[in-house]
Formats: structure tokens, C-alpha cells, sequence
């Protein structure tokens, strides 16, 4: 699709809540060629005939289930033929996605679970190009390193992100060159360089000719096979929130799906305790969002059991359940938008606290045919052995022993993860943390798990 040329783009925000407005102008914030205009009813819609206004995206509120929904999509659809429309939805009404898109919509998306995929579908749908230093994060997306090639051309612009300031740093432009000083320094100081969302094809283009010119038989990058796995459990997570009904066929489908995923990733590999020292270490570091924490719950979770020395069964088991551990998150108050849980009101913290069971639930209801093992290692993951976990409170003795290795994997996470503009710990620093934790005899984690995962680490 071609670039939105000129200085501004028309956008339509279609929605009886100023909520949803307010919600939109921040997930949107730093998009500055795009011109929002809310619209709080359809007849506005209808009526509209601003000579100077002409959309080419609609942001559409869902919330208020699918024939109202639908009222919106067909309403925007007449007086704007052309223009794209996405549908954000929450959890208070149940909405059938098939209906909905079969009335115009191009895509419908949770307005807090699928967050960090509203900027790729609005840059999809409406492509802006953004320069300067102020590019905000949720334009780029970060590249693996090992994709990329000292003293070869690229065809794209390199960014580097200073999460302190929110400031986004044009490191070398189009037709430049990375050398190999600059590519030291980035893995030495754990940095990551980002590129351009709309230049994402652009950089796949040039990594696959980075893995032909190492002679790699299938020349996909690790950036490109991130980012279609992160794709693959949108779509996964989107039949989870979908009103529309599901039958044992389709559930065995998304259990299959699931499987694929940790294939592709080959986290139930037999590896050396080394070589899983490196994978680790490839996940962390990273910006935290939902998506991730189930790409990095997954990996930690199969990698973890493997220096237990657990079966390639049990170790699929643990990366499964670390991909669906927390779609029961999208079941939280429209009002948490992107809020650190530590800054929920007491009502929002209420129902925080039953994502877990709300993840199996929600599993379940979908037909998925989950093993007794990933149910209890989805509803146990933010258990502690001391009862001050939840949702339950359990104690040790209550505890799974893979609800234990997820609760070990999820505490990991935690640590290994940028948030809030946080800096993160290194893996060695994390697994130390939690071992010296678990000596020191708190209880919330196991201490024979804690101590035989570290032992591990240090062979």
C-alpha cells in the first residue's frame, strides 16, 4: 500500500463515550500527521458533509455489542466508502467479529489486550511517514542483531530508543551503513536498534539477503520470525475474544496452532545447558507488553523444564501455558487502558486478580483441549508457596509442581523485562535474585526448583 502523502490524514473516532476518545488520542499520541475528529453519534456520521473532511480511517467503539457496533460500521461505510475501518472492543459487550467485518469492518481488536497491534493495523490501514527525534515507540518495532550485517547498504532508517527521555534517536538513514563498532556496542550494552513500522518489508527484503549471503538454506530472519509468531497469537488470541460461538473442531484447531508456535521456536529442542543460557538470553531485555510476556512465559516455561530435565511432553506442556496464561486479562475494565496494575484502582485490582482463572476459563470455553497439567500451570502462575499469591491464596502443598516452574518463569520475566523505563536485570542477575530469595526462606517460591534451575545455570 502506498504512503499517505502531504501533511495531515483525516481520521474518523466514532464513539458515544469520551472515554473511548481519550483512549484513542493515547494510543495514537506522536502520530502527528494524523487529524482525529469524534464523532458521538451516528446521525453526526450521517450528516456530516465537511467539504475539507475526508477520512481514509475510522476508529470505531465496539463496546456497545454487535447491532450497535454494526449500526456504526454501515453508517460510516455510506458517507465514507473509501475509508478504512478498525472496530476496538472491551470485554462488557459480547461481539461476533465475523458479523461485524462482514458489514465493512477491516479489523476488530481489544482496546486494551491487543494494544500494541493497533498501531501496526492503523499504520497498515493509513500509512504515515514520521521523522525527527519524537517518533513514538509504538511506531517501531526493535530487530534482532544477529539479522543484521556490518558495512552493508540498508534500505531502511535505524533508530535507537531512549525509554527515559520517550525520545527515539535516528542512528543511520536509508542507503547508510551499520558498522561493526556499533553493532558491538548495542549486544555489550544489551541495546536495541528499532526500524520504522512502515518499513518493515523493507528490512525483511534486506535480511533475507543478509542470510543468502551467509549461505543459510531458508533465509528467514529472526526478526521476521518473531514477528509472524507474535502475528500467529494475535490471531489465536482474537478467536478467545470473538461473541461468535465455537464448536471441538475449531478449539482442537487453536490447540494446534498453539503447538506450531513453540515448534517454530524450538523450545522443546534438546539443547546444553549453554546453549539455553543463549536462548534466554535472546529474550530478555525487551520492552514488556502482552504479546511478549506469552512469546517469553512460553520460552522460559520449556526452557526452565528442561534444566529439570523434564520430558519433551512436560516441556511442551509448560511453553503452552505460557502462551495462554493470560488472556484473562482482556476480561479487565475497559478503565485500565495501559496502566501499571500497580496504579489500579481498588475495583480494577479486584478483578486483576482473577485473570488466571478467567485464562482457563476462557480456554475452555473456547473448546480448547487443554491437559490437566496446562490448566493448573495457567491458574497457578501467580501463586506463591507462602499463600500470598492468587487467585487462590495457595499454599506449597497446593501448588503443582508446574504451577511452580510458571511462577518461577513468570518472576524471571518480571525481572528480565524493561517496564515503566525501568532498567532490567540481566538473566544471571535474575536467576541469583530468585535463588538468594528462595534460601532465604520467604516461601513464595520452591526452593528445590529455584535451586536445581540455578545449579544448572552455572554448569
Amino acid at each position: 500500500m502506498k504512503t499517505t502523502s502531504g501533511p495531515t490524514v483525516d481520521v474518523l473516532i466514532g464513539s458515544p463515550r469520551d472515554s473511548f476518545w481519550e483512549a484513542v488520542k493515547v494510543i495514537l499520541k506522536g502520530y502527528y500527521p494524523y487529524q482525529l475528529k469524534h464523532f458521538h453519534t451516528i446521525d453526526e456520521i450521517l450528516e456530516s458533509s465537511e467539504p475539507n473532511f475526508s477520512p481514509i480511517l475510522a476508529l470505531i467503539d465496539g463496546q456497545d455489542g454487535t447491532a450497535q457496533t454494526n449500526e456504526w460500521v454501515q453508517s460510516t461505510k455510506m458517507n465514507y466508502p473509501d475509508c478504512h475501518i478498525i472496530v476496538l472492543h472491551a470485554s462488557a459487550g459480547s461481539l461476533n467479529f465475523d458479523v461485524v467485518k462482514k458489514n465493512g469492518a477491516d479489523e476488530v481488536m481489544h482496546i486494551n489486550f491487543d494494544r500494541e497491534f493497533i498501531s501496526d493495523m492503523v499504520l497498515q490501514l493509513a500509512p504515515i511517514e514520521m521523522e525527527g527525534d519524537n517518533i513514538p515507540i509504538t511506531a517501531l518495532m526493535p530487530v534482532d542483531l544477529r539479522d543484521m550485517e556490518a558495512e552493508m547498504n540498508i534500505n531502511f532508517d535505524v533508530y535507537v530508543h531512549l525509554p527515559v527521555n520517550h525520545r527515539s534517536i535516528l542512528l543511520r538513514k536509508t542507503g547508510d551503513c551499520v558498522d561493526e563498532r556499533h553493532l558491538d556496542k548495542f549486544k555489550t550494552l544489551k541495546q536495541q536498534m528499532y526500524i520504522k513500522k512502515t518499513q518493515m518489508n523493507a528490512f525483511f527484503e534486506y535480511a533475507r539477503t543478509v542470510m543468502s549471503f551467509r549461505n543459510i538454506q531458508l533465509p528467514v530472519s529472526m526478526t521476521e520470525k518473531f514477528h509472524r509468531s507474535k502475528r500467529a497469537i494475535y490471531e489465536i488470541m482474537a478467536q478467545f475474544l470473538n461473541g461468535a460461538g465455537t464448536d471441538y473442531q475449531e478449539g482442537k484447531l487453536i490447540f494446534d496452532k498453539c503447538k506450531n508456535i513453540v515448534a517454530d521456536f524450538e523450545l522443546t529442542k534438546d539443547l546444553s545447558p549453554q546453549e539455553i543460557f543463549d536462548e534466554i538470553f535472546r529474550f530478555t531485555g525487551n520492552t514488556r507488553s502482552l504479546y511478549h510476556d506469552c512469546i517469553c512465559l512460553s520460552a522460559y516455561g520449556a526452557y526452565f523444564a528442561q534444566l529439570l530435565g523434564w520430558n519433551h511432553e512436560k516441556r511442551e506442556s509448560a511453553a503452552m501455558a505460557g502462551l495462554l496464561h493470560n488472556i484473562g486479562l482482556a476480561q479487565l475494565p475497559a478503565s485500565v487502558g495501559d496502566k501499571n496494575p500497580k496504579n489500579y484502582t481498588n475495583e480494577e485490582l479486584s478483578e486483576y486478580i482473577l485473570y488466571p482463572d478467567r485464562s482457563v476459563i476462557m480456554v475452555k470455553g473456547k473448546k480448547v483441549p487443554l491437559t490437566p497439567e496446562i490448566s493448573d500451570a495457567i491458574g497457578q502462575h501467580r501463586e506463591n508457596g507462602d499463600g500470598s499469591g492468587f487467585p487462590k491464596k495457595l499454599t506449597a502443598e497446593d501448588i503443582s509442581d508446574m504451577g511452580k516452574l510458571m511462577g518461577l518463569a513468570y518472576r524471571f520475566h518480571e525481572m528480565t523485562a524493561l517496564q515503566d523505563s525501568q532498567q532490567a536485570m540481566t538473566a544471571t542477575q535474575a536467576i541469583s535474585t530468585l535463588r538468594e530469595a528462595a534460601l532465604n526462606g520467604n516461601g513464595e517460591l520452591d526452593l528445590v526448583l529455584t535451586t536445581q534451575v540455578f545449579k544448572k545455570w552455572k554448569t
